[in-house]
């Protein structure tokens, strides 16, 4: 093959149907194609066999149906056989996939160019097509294109592996798009599903990736890649629409002048708020020209306070009821949003009446819109303050879109309650975070915050909507000062602003703890940075006593907040020492041992947006040792990949936390050597806090243990942890050895462990690798039995 070739791997089955035009447009992103036909029972072999652009086609023996689909091997075979080609880059799209000509074009320029680094998978747009010339404006990014060098491994797994090598740590999302055309009708969604349930009958994969098992939501007309503006690496947060915007005519300054129709119009939809409305009247009046409210039903007196408000320019009501049983928020704003046709605004806002915009924020707005500058095919988001106090907040991580361009025959889709307010044909990535912040006020008191909590439950009494809503009741957090605006803040949020100011705080924050860590940091933070999150968030690194990490943290990654401690510290400090510094709502300790899978930062903040405050998610292994199966399985076996999602039966491990519920426990014990973070989770969990699993939060870790020595001194010192966790959650006086024993820790704690591990291991299709590793998984369970017992009598010995 020549310098600077691109070889695409592709796997299919029976995609006899798809393959003519494929193979016609393959050459357009590649120099070759190396194909695998996985037991196909169609004219697939022959189509590949006979195409020029196959190099190389490997065969599985035909079978009857999807089962026994190994989609994992099955890449590891082909980037294998690509070997003997020796391309520069490996990209790969599957039979119902394609990369659209102008977006192959850039990606071919691309890789031929300095900018594209090895050691780096690249992201592809994967946009879900709807028939044959729309799609759905919401896109997914999957990593797909990487440098080839001999050795590549990708990980191990057999659906839904992200098919990079386990070597590359670092991902960059790019503009480029790829089709899937395999789910673009209702008959195409019932033949994929289908497969899926020959290919995994117990429904242990999802199949719901880019909402490909269902019909879009909303469609937009698909259009070629023409604006050669588009960047080609993505910043997070700042993507441009999957499809090209159309050309929009803005209002010229004299239009503007002479236009009467209001410049906005505010969208009220209230219930039982008599007590909150005069204060949002007298805090819209300078930013609104007209108010559309709708009256849900009240039982007080908020029908006659907007029936005499004269903002008010249009009133809806539904019947009087006694409960908010029967609450339909989607219905309630599209009601609204029909009857400000007749004011004909320029913009629309939602607010709601439990809402504030603070008086400087108003100002901004304002000034925002009447300047023309605003994007009528944008939507507009703002953060939302939990306020504690009339000027005080405790939680800012929660972005609402609520504001937008008015025209004719807009439509809200959604859940009937919880759902965006954006019209649906402004798709997610036309979405633009501002400076702007509202204050909420529904958790100011205890009675406020049990009144809200009765009203979701009336509304969603089976929890459909949302799962669980305790969290509502929640006491608040230490409380931070609402902040003035400053008077030169721009409306639209700049990264670097907010990187250095507080009008946009981080939602989350990703505290690395790292100790003697320069050989692995760079991949590990890699992976870290590189997460894509749809709210702001940062990363901290704290190093303790040691100059060469902290070298290459400063060195390679300056975007992130180094902390350089001069002694080694123990964990528990090191933790504190970041989590003084973290500015986010929530709070995760990814380990310097451990590297994160794409969108595993996102998934753990929607999962507490969902309200639980301690998320933790599966766990891979990167030390295919023995004894690094062994430490893997014995430290990890209730959060290994294949658990479904749901509510934990116990404290988790390697979670991340609400920060509020850090402060109120202390931070982390500084004086253990380990198990600091088992300390804190069982103390939160014991407090009444639970802990949800979410698979789709991956992490890979690598284990220290190469060898049964390490193996075995690792699980000592685990046990000895255990050890120190234990007498700091028993009473003074009460008996350690009881207390260990109350806890499942006695002769009998060998066995139980070695069960668990079996029958964990056994259900996501590890049984193999543990029978293999059974003497090694014995030796760490018998170490940490020795390990707890032996640091029990040590502390009873010590105790007054």
């Amino acid at each position: 093959m020549p310098t600077g070739s691109i070889v695409c791997l592709l796997p299919v089955r029976n995609g006899a149907r798809f393959l003519g035009t494929w193979l016609a447009a393959a050459p357009t992103w590649c120099d070759a194609v190396v194909a695998l036909d996985d037991g196909s029972t169609d004219g697939t072999s022959e189509l590949l066999e006979e195409a020029d652009v196959v190099e190389v086609l490997l065969r599985r023996p035909p079978r009857a149906s999807a089962a026994g689909w190994d989609d994992g091997s099955n890449r590891a075979a082909l980037l294998e056989a690509a070997s003997v080609l020796a391309p520069s880059w490996i990209v790969q799209v599957d039979a119902d996939e394609l990369i659209p000509t102008e977006d192959a074009g850039v990606l071919r320029s691309f890789l031929a160019s300095a900018d594209a680094l090895p050691h780096v998978a690249y992201g592809l747009r994967h946009v879900r097509m709807w028939g044959r010339d729309r799609c759905d404006p919401r896109a997914e990014t999957v990593y797909r294109v990487f440098a080839w060098e001999p050795g590549l491994r990708l990980p191990p797994g057999r659906l839904h592996v992200p098919p990079v090598p386990v070597s590359i740590g670092a991902r960059v999302p790019t503009s480029i798009r790829l089709q899937h055309l395999g789910a673009a009708h209702h008959h195409a969604i019932a033949e994929r599903l289908a497969r899926y349930r020959e290919a995994d009958p117990d429904g242990r994969w999802p199949t719901s990736f880019g909402g490909l098992d269902r019909p879009p939501a909303s469609t937009v007309p698909w259009s070629e890649r023409r604006d050669p503006s588009w960047p080609i690496i993505l910043t997070p947060g700042l993507e441009p629409p999957v499809v090209p915007a159309p050309d929009r005519v803005r209002p010229s300054p004299e239009n503007r002048d002479g236009d009467e129709r209001p410049l906005l119009a505010i969208l009220l939809p209230v219930r039982d708020g008599e007590a909150d409305l005069p204060g949002w009247f007298a805090g819209v009046r300078d930013l609104a020209d007209a108010v559309v409210a709708l009256d849900d039903g009240s039982t007080d007196r908020t029908r006659a306070i907007l029936e005499r408000e004269p903002l008010v320019r249009a009133l809806l009501a539904n019947p009087p009821r006694p409960t908010a049983r029967g609450w339909d928020d989607l219905g309630n704003r599209q009601r609204l949003l029909e009857a400000a046709e007749e004011l004909r605004p320029r913009w629309i806002l939602f607010l709601d009446a439990d809402e504030r915009i603070p008086p400087a924020d108003r100002a901004a707005l304002r000034r925002f819109l009447a300047s023309g500058e605003a994007d009528p095919g944008a939507a507009y988001a703002f953060r939302v303050l939990r306020m504690v106090s009339p000027d005080r907040y405790d939680r800012a991580g929660l972005w609402v879109a609520r504001l937008f361009a008015w025209r004719p025959g807009l439509r809200l889709e959604g859940p009937p309650l919880h759902l965006v307010p954006v019209p649906a044909d402004i798709p997610p990535s036309r979405w633009v975070a501002t400076t702007v912040r509202v204050c909420h006020l529904a958790s100011l008191d205890e009675p406020r915050r049990r009144a809200r909590l009765a009203k979701y439950r009336e509304a969603d009494p089976d929890g459909f909507a949302q799962g669980r809503y305790r969290a509502l009741l929640e006491a608040p957090g230490p409380g931070r000062p609402l902040e003035p605006r400053p008077a030169d803040a721009p409306v639209i949020l700049d990264r670097e602003a907010w990187a250095a100011g507080e009008l946009a705080a981080p939602a989350l924050s990703a505290i690395v703890i790292a100790r003697d860590d320069h050989e692995r940091i760079g991949e590990v933070l890699a992976s870290v940075v590189g997460q894509e999150v749809p709210e702001p968030f940062e990363v901290i690194v704290v190093v303790s006593g040691s100059p060469r990490t902290a070298r290459v943290v400063r060195e390679r990654f300056p975007e992130v907040r180094l902390v350089e401690l001069p002694e080694p510290v123990l964990p528990g400090a090191a933790r504190n020492a970041g989590l003084a510094l973290a500015r986010g709502d929530v709070v995760s300790f990814p380990g310097s041992h451990v590297r994160l899978e794409p969108g595993s930062l996102a998934a753990r903040l929607a999962a507490h947006r969902r309200g639980y405050p301690m998320v933790t998610g599966a766990m891979r292994n990167d030390n295919r040792t023995a004894a690094g199966w062994a430490a893997y399985l014995l430290d990890h076996a209730p959060v290994l990949p294949g658990r479904p999602a749901g509510e934990l039966p116990f404290a988790p491990p390697h979670c991340s936390y609400d920060r509020e519920i850090l402060t109120r426990v202390g931070g982390f014990p500084e004086d253990l050597r380990a198990g600091e973070d088992t300390a804190v989770n069982v103390e939160l969990f014991r407090r009444g806090y639970r802990a949800w699993f979410e698979p789709s939060i991956v992490l890979h870790h690598r284990s220290p243990c190469t060898d049964l020595a390490g193996l075995a001194r690792h699980h000592v010192r685990r046990g000895l942890g255990m050890a120190a966790v234990i007498e700091r959650t028993t009473p003074p006086g009460s008996s350690l050895r009881r207390e260990a024993q109350a806890r499942g820790l006695g002769v009998g704690a060998v066995p139980r462990r070695l069960r668990s591990v079996r029958r964990h291991a056994e259900g996501v299709g590890l049984g193999q690798v543990r029978r293999r590793v059974r003497g090694h998984l014995l030796i760490g369970a018998v170490a940490a039995w020795v390990g707890t017992w032996w640091g029990l009598a040590a502390r009873t010995l010590r105790r007054p």
